[in-house]
């Protein structure tokens, strides 16, 4: 429910699914996967697949219409550049995080965020943090 809800929310236009796994949303014929996993990458059930980091995205400035994860930045080498590119590539971006995590502070400090303006809605046990809106 939360992932089809998120899609009609997020996923409008040209959609890039940063750390995207076996794919997340489903609908499949407007996103673009990006993992940097192979094997994940394989499995990954959208259409236009690709194998990349989040800290380098392959493709040109503002390509997208929306540039999302859902919860890949704690895993990148580094989560402030890999944002970075996310506001690079696409004309939005959306964090879709988990309000909690097991036995791990979260990657970024919320109020920090809230402090730069940026809207937060909750979801199903997740809040969505829109970094930049058209």
């Amino acid at each position: 429910m939360k992932r089809t809800t998120l899609s009609k929310i997020l996923c409008y236009g040209l959609v890039l699914d940063i750390g995207c796994g076996e794919g997340s949303f489903p609908k499949k014929e407007r996103i673009v996967g990006l993992d940097i996993d192979k094997q994940r990458l394989k499995r990954c059930s959208y259409a236009f697949k690709v194998l990349g980091d989040a800290c380098c995205l392959p493709f040109k400035d503002k390509s997208f219409d929306v540039a999302l994860e859902m919860g890949c930045l704690p895993y990148t080498k580094n989560w402030r550049r890999a944002l970075d590119e996310m506001l690079r590539v696409g004309r939005k971006a959306c964090l879709i995080e988990p309000i909690r995590r097991q036995n791990r502070l979260h990657w970024f400090e919320l109020s920090k965020l809230l402090s730069l303006g940026m809207p937060v809605f909750f979801i199903s046990r997740t809040f969505v943090i829109k970094v930049k809106g058209a």
